[in-house]
């Protein structure tokens, strides 16, 4: 499994190997650098008992996670997991009083107005709110949908997850040999799907369409693999920006296992294609930026400058030729 710090190792290879001016070298060298040292940052929000920690075991590899707490006095209830240039914000659940929920609702609004480090941009970069699948009473979901989508100025870069969507009809209609949804459990679960979508339209006057998923669970004795984790993962690189959705994908689990059950009844295969095929285009597009700052910092780019990226753009596919 390769690392995004591999990615820009690679990069830089075939830099040093194919550019030999060494202004050019080292001011393309010098923008690599920035992107290598950059992160992005995903936030998680949902009510108490949605599955947060699950989700985050199902998606991502979290077997080097550095956890910590915010130590801003303003955020310290959101623990913080550093995973090398991946950093989740996982956020206290909702729902265990008046007084402490209005607490925990002012953090993540400081947090999702925070600043990164250049004060240009804003910390987070996409957050995942949770919602219980089962759960028929959806006014404390609704609330956290409105308080999301009211205070994250990035619309696009929301995604709403239906965790324990095997449990959405009390386990009926749920196949747990073939660990998937018979066509009963599928319609109720797309006719949730389509009623939350269309109150975020009408309320909001966004079109944000949720996916239902599994996350899985191991209780020493029974455990169960997740389900259409493939999409949510999808959706997670597709609405990130360039060199960040790159960083989120190079995290993911190693568990080949967790991928494979999804809607698309294909063995995950669906998923992984559209997920190669976007971060092959995200891959591109930071090529193209480094050419592009290549381009602002010399008054003529050589032409060995850019059939050295052309290059890149042209092999990129080799790098990822194991991601999965």
């Amino acid at each position: 499994m390769r690392s995004y710090d591999d990615f820009m190792t690679y990069m830089s290879g075939v830099i040093s190997k194919n550019v030999s001016n060494e202004d050019e070298r080292l001011r393309l060298e010098k923008v690599l650098l920035r992107l290598r040292d950059d992160q992005a940052n995903i936030m998680i929000v949902g009510g108490t008992g949605v599955g947060k920690s699950s989700t985050i075991n199902a998606l991502f590899d979290t077997s080097d996670a550095k956890v910590g707490v915010g130590v801003d006095p303003e955020t310290i209830n959101i623990d913080r997991y550093e995973m090398g240039n991946l950093v989740l914000w996982d956020t206290p659940g909702l729902g265990h009083g008046i007084k402490e929920d209005q607490r925990h609702r002012k953090n993540i609004v400081n947090k999702l107005m925070e600043r990164d480090s250049s004060g240009e941009h804003l910390l987070i970069d996409l957050v995942l709110v949770i919602v219980d699948a089962s759960n028929r009473d959806m006014g404390t979901s609704y609330e956290l949908i409105d308080l999301i989508i009211n205070s994250y100025a990035h619309k696009d870069r929301i995604i709403i997850g239906l965790n324990q969507c095997d449990m959405a009809m009390k386990g009926r209609f749920w196949n747990f040999r073939e660990n998937r949804p018979e066509p009963q459990l599928t319609d109720f679960l797309k006719q949730k799907v389509d009623s939350i979508q269309r109150r975020i339209r009408d309320t909001n006057k966004l079109d944000i369409e949720p996916v239902y998923y599994s996350a899985g669970y191991t209780d020493g004795k029974e455990s169960q693999k997740p389900y259409n984790i493939s999409r949510l993962f999808y959706l997670i690189v597709k609405n990130l920006k360039s060199q960040k959705a790159i960083m989120v994908a190079l995290k993911k689990s190693r568990d080949r296992s967790n991928f494979e059950r999804d809607d698309n009844n294909d063995g995950g295969a669906g998923y992984r294609r559209k997920t190669e095929s976007s971060l092959l285009d995200k891959a591109r597009d930071v090529v193209g930026y480094v050419y592009e700052k290549a381009c602002d910092a010399f008054e003529s780019v050589s032409t060995t400058v850019s059939s050295t990226f052309s290059s890149v753009c042209s092999s990129i596919g080799s790098f990822f030729s194991s991601f999965w």
